[in-house]
């Protein structure tokens, strides 16, 4: 009979064992490791592929590649490295229009482009820079302040349309689209370039 017993309690303790491995295996299998992550030839892991600084500049008719007037065909086949497009639809006083979001993967935020058509050819319009990783040569974007915005560029006027507050430098080809939401409604529509408040903040930037 104690033979019986400590066999029982030899069993008893090898499944303890047995169980035990297996929560230990599961629980590796659920953690990710550098072995799961794609890698190349040599075993070393891949790093995602970055886009080149220069398409997140910011200039007079262009925004990196993107050109204005340049035909959308040569645009969605010339994506830059490291970055997706994909098609959206705008509507606009009723009517709707196909446009472009470039932007680097992993990001969900870039470039809104548009486009106009004649003659079956389609070409980009303009282009809405949404993205503070993008910036003019004299350093503003998407958070600057009006203020740093006049100390880069001379802004021809300032004017309130279809609910958007936008300071325009004409000579740069630039529109600078404003946060209105720490401004008083009622004194949208008189804001000059001058009486402005400096720290309003660009919410965006349109390229024509």
């Amino acid at each position: 009979m104690f033979r019986n017993i400590l066999y029982a309690v030899l069993l008893g303790v090898s499944m303890a064992a047995c169980l035990s491995q297996n929560d230990n295996e599961t629980e590796g299998a659920e953690a990710p490791t550098l072995k799961d992550m794609p890698a190349d030839a040599d075993g070393a892991v891949e790093a995602p592929l970055l886009p080149e600084p220069a398409n997140f500049v910011v200039e007079k008719g262009h925004v990196g590649d993107v050109r204005i007037g340049m035909p959308v065909e040569a645009m969605r086949q010339d994506v830059p490295m490291g970055m997706v497009i994909a098609d959206t639809t705008l509507t606009q006083e009723g009517q709707q229009s196909t446009a472009y979001r470039l932007y680097p993967e992993g990001d969900a935020q870039g470039l809104l482009i548009e486009q106009t058509c004649a003659a079956e050819v389609c070409r980009v319009w303009r282009i809405t820079v949404e993205s503070p990783d993008y910036k003019t040569p004299k350093g503003i974007r998407v958070g600057s302040t009006y203020s740093e915005v006049q100390q880069a560029y001379p802004i021809s006027s300032v004017t309130f349309e279809e609910g958007n507050l936008v300071a325009v430098a004409e000579d740069a080809g630039m529109s600078f689209i404003l946060d209105t939401s720490q401004l008083e409604a009622s004194k949208l529509s008189s804001f000059t370039a001058a009486t402005l408040p400096p720290a309003t903040l660009v919410e965006s930037i349109l390229v024509y």
